[in-house]
């Protein structure tokens, strides 16, 4: 399953939630099926059919609330309702999303090498949504001497991207690995 983001807090009376958003569009979410709502605490990344307390849910609305979604749920009318879902997280069936043809999702980035001028350098750990409206690349720092996570923005110049081969050339600015 992918996740597509977390309920944040509860938002006014009408049962609405502040969504920390995973995906580009949240504004699509009333038209998608399938979706489940789970708490924090349970993973449904290798889930095929989510167990209990794990739930099938509908997005019945979407609204933009000072530059942040907010999104209310089908049999969730109020506030009261809502409150016991704050933090919960909001999943969708992998093979229930489209991509286009120069997409990916984040998960297929996982594992990946990562090189540069030829060198394998490291290895990706995750992607995950950064404020300024691109990803970041955590990697494993593979490096001779070098040992921890990097993280590096993916800037589309900067990266050549073979996720068939799960090979990733790396063309940053000098010294870019360096900062933390």
């Amino acid at each position: 399953m992918l996740l597509l983001g977390h309920l944040a807090k509860v938002q006014g009376l009408k049962g609405e939630f502040l969504f920390h958003s995973l995906m580009d569009e949240p504004e699509r979410l009333p038209a998608l099926d399938g979706l489940v709502l789970a708490p924090p605490s349970m993973n449904l990344e290798e889930a095929m059919s989510p167990e209990p307390p794990a739930r099938n849910t509908k997005v019945r609305l979407v609204r933009w609330q000072q530059d942040r979604p907010c999104v209310a749920f089908e049999g969730i009318p109020d506030r009261t309702a809502a409150e016991p879902f704050k933090g919960w997280a909001l999943w969708m069936p992998e093979a229930l999303a489209s991509k286009g043809e120069d997409e990916s999702f984040r998960h297929e980035w996982i594992g990946c090498g990562v090189f540069m001028g030829g060198q394998k350098i490291g290895e990706v750990v995750y992607l995950s949504p950064a404020p300024m409206g691109y990803d970041m690349v955590t990697l494993r720092d593979l490096r001779p001497g070098r040992a921890g996570l990097r993280e590096v923005p993916y800037i589309k110049a900067w990266w050549k991207v073979d996720l068939a081969h799960q090979h990733l050339d790396l063309d940053g600015p000098p010294g870019i690995l360096d900062l933390q």
